[in-house]
Formats: structure tokens, sequence, C-alpha cells
């Protein structure tokens, strides 16, 4: 967590887009004030631990500005990383001012460096997304609810179904057709029990001519 930059007392040294230097003002600010200011009398070192924050800047100048070879990241580095130096050490007690040693420039072999590095302007990153205009009517039509429409399907062709079932049994039971189809079927029943009948009385003869057989045998036998 950065801690001491209270009130955003060093907000015009951080850089408004530029993401990676905008991190490294703020860890210089942590670094400076907390391990260094803050804590360098406690153990008597503060010469050793004011080299030691040159070399950790040094190292992050070198990666930023490509050793020196990137101009625009040069010129950023100047005005908001050595510039919020200068404000820490000013405003750090005498025996606690920290002297910026500066970075020891290296090769760096022209070819890996991008365009953008050596334009006369740097390019402005925008903070924010451009507000993008919505369409005032929806693309696609809006779709029928399916739970509806399938439930409607169903209670439709439930009354059709009882509809049917309605009309066949008032037909049956009220018009000529249905008494000519309830007559043919008496009919058919009166037909069948007729025959049942005479079945029955089919039967009830036979068995009275078996006992008269029998009856006559049985007196010759005796």
């Amino acid at each position: 967590s950065f801690n001491n930059n209270q009130d955003n007392e060093y907000g015009d040294y951080l850089h408004a887009s530029d993401q990676v230097l905008r991190n490294i003002a703020m860890y210089l600010v942590e670094n400076y004030k907390a391990d260094y200011k803050n804590t360098c009398d406690i153990f008597d070192d503060c010469k050793e631990r004011c080299e030691y924050l040159n070399t950790w800047l040094n190292e992050k100048k070198a990666l930023y500005t490509s050793n020196g070879k990137c101009t625009n990241h040069s010129t950023s580095w100047e005005k908001y990383i050595e510039g919020l130096w200068k404000k820490l050490e000013e405003d750090a007690e005498e025996q606690k001012k920290c002297k910026r040693i500066p970075l020891t420039e290296k090769n760096f072999d022209k070819k890996w460096i991008t365009q953008n590095c050596n334009n006369s302007t740097a390019a402005e990153v925008p903070r924010n997304c451009p507000d993008v205009s919505l369409p005032k009517d929806p693309v696609c039509p809006m779709s029928v609810n399916p739970t509806s429409s399938s439930c409607r399907i169903v209670l439709t062709t439930t009354y059709v179904v009882f509809g049917i079932l309605l009309f066949f049994m008032y037909l049956l039971r009220f018009s000529s057709v249905g008494m000519k189809i309830n007559n043919i079927i008496r009919g058919e029943k009166i037909k069948e029990r007729n025959i049942e009948d005479e079945r029955t009385h089919e039967h009830s003869n036979n068995e009275f001519i078996d006992r008269r057989f029998n009856l006559i045998y049985n007196s010759l036998k005796n």
C-alpha cells in the first residue's frame, strides 16, 4: 500500500496516462520517505540507504528510457521522476537529504528503439474509453415468450378435443342418427339374449330326454 502520499501531496508528479511511470513515482515516494528518510537514522546507515535508493531508481530509468536513448521517455522521466526526487529532497531535513547520483548511460542499439520513442511529441493515451452511442431501436425483434406460447397451444388443443367429445355425446343421445345407433345396439343385445335363451332351453330339453332314457333303461334291466 502507498501510505506516504497523503492528500495527493505529490499528485503533480504522477503521470495521468502512463501507468508504468506513475507506478515508479509512487514507489519512489514510499522508498524515499519510509525506507530512507524515516529509518536511516535509527540504524545509522543513511549513506548506504541513499546509495541503494539511487541504484534502484537508475535501474528503473535504464529500463524505461532504454539507457537514455528513447527521447520521449527520457523527457517524461526528467519531468516526473527527477522532478519528484527534487521535491522529496526539498521536504527532507538537511542531514537527511539524499543527493541524486545520475545514471551512467550505457550503449543501447538504436535498431531496438521504436519509432514512437523519437517522435517530437509523446503519444498520449486517453484515460477513459470514448463514449459509444447506443442504437435507438433494437437490432433484433423481441421474441415471444416460448412458455406462454406453449401454454396457449395446449389450452387450445384441450378445448378442441373437449368440444368434439361434447358434439358426439349430443349426437348419440338426441339426434335421429344417435337413436338409430342405439336401436341397433339394443337389437343386437336382444338377439344375443334370445340366442342364449334358446341354447338354455335346448340344453334343458336334452337333459330331460337323457333322464327319461335312463329311467327306461334301468326299468328294463331290472
